[in-house]
Order: structure tokens, then sequence, then C-alpha cells
């Protein structure tokens, strides 16, 4: 896991291997049937990421690498984006083809050289060095791709661009995205934005957080700053290759004002009909794989007597699971919203509006986080409304979130 820790702070159409799916069936209303949280090891090296999800300014960036040179560091630029595959071939042969007009959403993270050797990856340093890209292992297995194969990506005004795969990592290499490529070829793709700084190199890791604390680098409404020594974090989400494991990946094509339409057959055969839950008589559109665990938080909810917490009309009226759509804060570097899968589910959304304090009873976001759901209340900047599934536990992590800690060991 020590390799996970350090990237994941730095960092229609036929589709090949659909996720299986199964009709919605009854909760269990006792405890959610999910796999425990995955251990966290320390890391070898240390670092700490700051971010912003839409990119950081020039001022900015020029703080950040003077703080790093004061306490003897190094600050390293990183990028990320979304962009569309729309063809895998392997020796002339297709491997992966989607449907003419439509992509397949790839997450592409970006880094220099020395952070990738360092940091991740020494092979995956090398695939890069030779001109090579490199592709998680969940990505690769999703569309039976490997070393040697060529990809068309999507670059800037959608002009298609071919890459070919260097290295099939381990997921935990590249977060548990899909793909991982040097600026260079970020640079080909229409990549441009900065969108995070690595600091690392530092003697001493609690000098090196307060030096960049006292210039205003804390995590929270502003930045995301993480470092690799911390504990795993309840509300993280899933890399998006890894994401696509659990919900599956569909094709979608976008207008020139960004409207987002996803592949019908994959809504048909993914996402439920608009209806209601048993108990707390919210309705909504969900992909199928939550639709149980959703089910399961809302009748712990109800044991509870929790249930006028939730605002019923509000949710129906404003809230919901699937809506393709670009990301609020991030869709300018082309990412779709997790509601674009149908696994995040909002609820009263007027008291937890995006980029305000969340304003949400902690005994509900615990309660969703023990059915599997990471919460958007700790994201940057908060989106309290927000609940994301992840397929594990969530609620027995002890890790000093801002908001809604867990209480660790509880009964349920």
């Amino acid at each position: 896991m020590t390799t996970r820790r350090l990237t994941t702070i730095l960092v229609a159409a036929t589709v090949l291997l659909p996720a299986a799916i199964s009709s919605p069936v009854d909760a269990d209303t006792a405890n959610v049937p999910l796999p425990v949280t995955r251990e966290w090891t320390a890391p070898l090296k240390h670092a700490i990421s700051i971010s912003r999800p839409g990119g950081i300014s020039l001022a900015v960036r020029a703080r950040i690498r003077d703080v790093a040179s004061d306490i003897g560091a190094e600050a390293y630029p990183g990028r990320a984006a979304m962009v569309g595959l729309t063809l895998v071939r392997r020796e002339g042969e297709v491997v992966q083809r989607v449907k003419r007009g439509m992509q397949v959403p790839m997450s592409v993270t970006v880094q220099p050289d020395e952070v990738v050797r360092n940091l991740m990856s020494v092979e995956a340093a090398d695939a890069l060095a030779a001109g090579g890209i490199v592709i998680g292992e969940s990505s690769a297995r999703y569309r039976r791709a490997r070393v040697g194969d060529v990809v068309t990506l999507l670059g800037r005004r959608q002009r298609p661009l071919t890459f070919t795969i260097g290295f099939v990592a381990d997921d935990e290499i590249i977060g548990g995205g899909d793909l991982l490529v040097s600026p260079q070829q970020a640079d080909r793709l229409g990549a441009t934005t900065i969108t995070r700084y690595t600091v690392t190199g530092f003697r001493n890791p609690d000098t090196a957080a307060s030096a960049l604390a006292a210039a205003g680098f804390v995590n929270g409404m502003n930045y995301r700053v993480r470092r690799t020594w911390e504990g795993k974090n309840p509300d993280a989400t899933l890399g998006l290759g890894e994401a696509k494991l659990l919900v599956g990946e569909f094709a979608y094509s976008m207008s020139k004002s960004g409207a987002i339409t996803a592949d019908t057959d994959w809504i048909r055969s993914n996402i439920t009909p608009r209806r209601f839950f048993e108990g707390i008589p919210v309705r909504a559109a969900c992909h199928r794989r939550i639709w149980a665990p959703l089910q399961g938080a809302l009748n712990e909810i109800k044991r509870a007597g929790l249930d006028d917490l939730i605002d019923v009309d509000n949710t129906n009226k404003y809230g919901g699971c699937f809506y393709p759509r670009l990301n609020r804060i991030s869709g300018g570097l082309g990412y779709l919203s997790r509601h674009s899968w149908g696994m995040a589910f909002d609820l009263n959304t007027t008291t937890n509006s995006q980029g305000r304090p969340p304003n949400l009873d902690c005994r509900v976001v615990r309660i969703f986080r023990g059915w599997g759901f990471a919460w958007g209340g700790n994201f940057t900047p908060a989106d309290g409304m927000h609940f994301e599934y992840v397929g594990e536990r969530r609620d027995n992590i002890d890790f000093p979130s801002k908001y809604c800690p867990n209480v660790v060991n509880r009964d349920r």
C-alpha cells in the first residue's frame, strides 16, 4: 500500500467487459456486506501534495515554490485532466472501438519524471521516457489492453492523437486512475492546466507542513493538502479506473454547449428507473450497484429515528443520483461528474450547497460511510450534499476529518 498512498496523494458505444449487473435487491437491514477498509502502511518517502481541482494560479505557484525553497525542498508541478478514448489497436487489429461521434472518459495524471521516478515507479518513468504512456491495471483489464497497444485519445478541439502503451501499472502506482502521461504528452493533448504541486526533499516533515500552513496552504475550501504520512481518508473517492470496475464504463457525446449524452444501451443496462426508496420516500434513478447499499443506509437512518433530518421534498426536486454532466468545479478540464455513472447521491441540497460549510447531522454522515459511501463535506471545496459509493466501509477509519470525523468502533 505504500505506493498507493504516495500516488493517491500526488495525483453510445460498445465497450468490452461490462461490469456484472444484477437487478436491485432488498438491502440487508443490519450491517452492509462490504469489504473492510484496506490497510494503510506508512510510506518510505515523505511528500506533501497541494492541489486545486480547477487549477492553481501563477501567483500561488510562485508562493508554493518560495516556501519549498525556504525549507530546502523541491516543488514539482503536476496536472490532471479527462480526455476521450475512441480506439485501441494491437498490430493493426481493433481491440476496442467506440461508436462514431462518441468517446470513453479517461482520467489522465501528469507528473514530471522526478516525481514518477522517485515517488511512484521506476518502470513507469522509463516507459514515459521512452515515449510510451502508462495505463492502470484496472483500466487495461477493462478493455483487454496490454503493452504495445496503440490508443487513440481526443486532444484539444477533439483532435485524435495516438499513443503507445509502454507500461501497465498496478492501480496503486497511478492512484486508481486510467492513464499516467509525461508533461510533453500532456502538451499534445492540451492538458496544460497546473492542478497540483508535489513538495518533497525536505528533512523534517513537521517543519515542512508548518511552513506550508503558515503560508496559507491548509486543507479546506481553497486547497486540498495531503501528506504521505497521514492515514487513510474516509472521504477519499475512487480513482476512475477503479470506479469503472465497480460500476462499469460508458461512452458519451458532448455538444458544443457542454451537454453530455450517455450511451442509451449502457443506461438501460445499468441505471434503474426513477423510483421511490422504501422507508424514507426519496426518489431517484441510480446505478443498480448502489441501490441496495443506498436503501440500507436509508433504512438505518430511519431505524435510528433520524429520518426527519432528510429533506425529502428538496432531495426529490434537486438531489438524486443519475445526471450525466460535467463536474461543476473541474469540468473545464473535461471531468465528468460521478453522477454521470449514477454512483453519487445528493440530498438536502439547499442547506449543503457546494462551497459552503456542510450542514448535515454527523450521525447521518457516519451511517452513509458505514454503507460504503464517501462524503463530500470534506472535499475541496466542501460539497455536503454529496455521497459517493466506494464499495467498502468507511465508518471504521480514524482520521482527523474537519467535518464529521468517525467515531471508531461504534456499535451499528
